[in-house]
């Protein structure tokens, strides 16, 4: 038997439940009947209130409906439905997918997303401090993503992440990568090394060198991309890793930003004559792309012949710090050192920024910030010369 607030209709109260139970309407489903929706409360005005608020979201359009999707189903129609728009690129998805199996390492990914709570999503980022913050980063951003999508979708009422000081992104344990370069005398001791050998791929170090651009840039180069009236490359595209794990043509770069026009160094413009009769891409074997990792093998082949030795340290469990001395040299390498022989020469952080690609100028003096520092002393002095000459 149940009992019925005077005058109030759809509130009453429940022998059975123990306790008062609140009915309203929330619109229509979809094959068009009437969406009833239930409450409950110990009293009659706790329902009442909580009637009040769902039908003032029921008329902003803000109600939601319970639901018990997961954090993790969420992602995979995030990142699934951004793909099929062509709203991210294949890499890019590539990328999700592995961040996605870190995320899944967390206990709240596995709860629906109605349910999780601000300190589920703290205790539980907080279990990711020793990965590097690189990895922190995308585990973050791909979490937040997923709540921003949520929200649109009506999935949850609120996207913790849009509260400022709500969701608090961990700093990891370990020490922050070093931008690794060839110092001077080392690019030296490489470039006559590379002079020398035989190597099938050396050109293309050459590039890397000379330019500044990524690896997977230069691999996909093309006949019409180099405009030798003009001494420039255009970059409009890069290799990526199809769903297959397959190198292909990716139909633009990295990033917007990526797709640039850089100048051909002198240095640089006799190797790229020996091209000038291609018909297609510059650097191919057998027709077909050449992997990153294999122009990779090469460099550091010829690294090692030229006795080329950059060290890392690396941290071990706990705050102490030891000096784990492993040499490891990567074709980024390249890249960083184009960056490290432009400061040194005095460029502008801007022009830099556009001839790397980066999307904003943040990025290079972040990355380049210890190169910056290094010569902050030398700018110094130019502005005290300056000042000087005033008097």
């Amino acid at each position: 038997m149940s009992k019925r607030g005077n005058g109030e209709g759809t509130i009453y109260y429940s022998e059975k439940l123990d306790r008062w139970v609140g009915q309203f309407v929330a619109g229509r489903k979809d094959n068009g009947k009437i969406n009833r929706k239930s409450v409950y409360g110990k009293t009659r005005k706790e329902v009442k209130e909580k009637i009040n608020q769902a039908l003032l979201e029921v008329q902003d359009e803000k109600f939601i409906d319970k639901n018990d999707i997961t954090l993790l189903e969420v992602i995979d129609l995030c990142i699934n439905q951004l793909r099929d728009a062509n709203r991210i690129k294949q890499v890019t998805y590539n990328r999700d997918i592995q961040t996605r199996k870190i995320i899944e390492t967390i206990n709240f990914a596995h709860m629906p997303i109605q349910k999780i709570t601000i300190t589920d999503i703290n205790t539980g980022l907080n279990t990711l401090t020793n990965y590097s913050n690189s990895v922190i980063q995308k585990t973050y951003g791909l979490i937040r993503q997923s709540y921003n999508f949520a929200m649109i979708n009506n999935f949850i009422k609120n996207d913790f992440f849009s509260m400022r000081g709500a969701i608090i992104k961990p700093i990891s344990t370990r020490e922050d990568k070093k931008i690794e370069a060839l110092d001077i005398n080392q690019q030296k001791d490489f470039l006559n090394e590379l002079e020398n050998s035989n190597d099938e791929y050396k050109d293309i170090l050459y590039v890397a060198l000379y330019t500044g651009m990524r690896i997977g840039e230069i691999l996909a180069l093309s006949r019409d991309d180099i405009d030798f009236d003009n001494c420039t490359i255009n970059i409009s595209k890069t290799l990526t890793r199809d769903v297959n794990d397959k190198f292909t043509l990716g139909k633009t770069t990295k990033t917007y930003s990526g797709q640039r026009e850089i100048p051909i160094l002198s240095d640089l413009k006799p190797i790229l004559e020996k091209y000038k009769s291609k018909k297609s891409f510059l650097f191919t074997k057998n027709g077909n792309f050449i992997s990153p990792s294999t122009i990779n093998s090469h460099f550091k082949r010829i690294c090692k012949n030229a006795d080329i030795n950059v060290y890392t340290t690396k941290k071990k469990k706990g705050n102490d710090i030891v000096n784990l001395k492993t040499s490891k040299v990567n074709t980024h390498m390249l890249r960083h050192t184009f960056a490290t022989r432009c400061i040194e020469s005095g460029i502008n952080p801007v022009v830099l920024q556009k001839i790397l690609g980066h999307k904003n100028i943040e990025i290079t003096l972040n990355t380049y910030t210890s190169v910056f520092d290094k010569y902050r002393d030398k700018e110094l002095e130019k502005v005290e010369k300056y000042f000087s000459q005033l008097h």
